[in-house]
């Protein structure tokens, strides 16, 4: 065996557990970690806006945050900053304290635009200068520049009324290693 197969073989078999989430290293699979470095978890976060387009509410998928507060593990609709685990209301900015993983490696975010359609915000409105995220501790994230403007040409109206995310004006998907 040459060292190119040795190599196609190594990567097939990375490729093999990380598709099923399967430990590896010198403890095997009873051991180690839940997933394998590099391994993505995404999470998309939905955002409604009051009249006076500031936050008014968000959903939280379940698994987010640590099992260490049970009401914000489980996800669901929150109207209310959730303690300093979850800040949120009445502002442009989503703080997230305590979630289930430790490290942010970028977002992503759409809007809900006036033709009836989601669709992604521009290239041009990710960035610090508009929608982005920060990370000043591990297991926190801020995600910043949530204005509507950013988002879908700050329009408030209409909302979805059918689908998943009925109801909502913008997604924010973040991405964990």
């Amino acid at each position: 065996m040459n060292c190119s197969q040795l190599l196609n073989r190594t990567l097939a078999s990375r490729l093999i557990c990380e598709t099923n989430q399967i430990a590896i290293g010198p403890t095997g699979p009873a051991g180690g970690s839940d997933t394998i470095p590099g391994a993505l978890k995404a999470f998309t976060i939905f955002v409604d806006y009051s009249a006076a387009a500031a936050i008014s509410r968000v959903y939280i998928p379940a698994g987010l945050f640590s099992s260490a507060n049970p009401v914000l593990a489980a996800g669901g609709v929150f109207t209310t900053d959730q303690g300093t685990n979850l800040v949120f209301l009445g502002g442009t900015t989503i703080t997230m304290n305590n979630t289930a993983y430790a490290f942010v490696s970028g977002i992503n975010a759409s809007g809900y635009i006036s033709a009836g359609e989601w669709e992604p915000i521009r290239g041009g409105n990710i960035g610090v200068n508009a929608v982005y995220y920060s990370v000043v501790n591990d297991y926190s994230v801020i995600v910043k520049g949530l204005e509507t403007a950013n988002i879908n040409g700050a329009s408030i109206t209409p909302k979805p009324t059918t689908g998943v995310a009925a109801g909502f004006l913008t997604t924010v998907t973040i991405f964990y290693v």
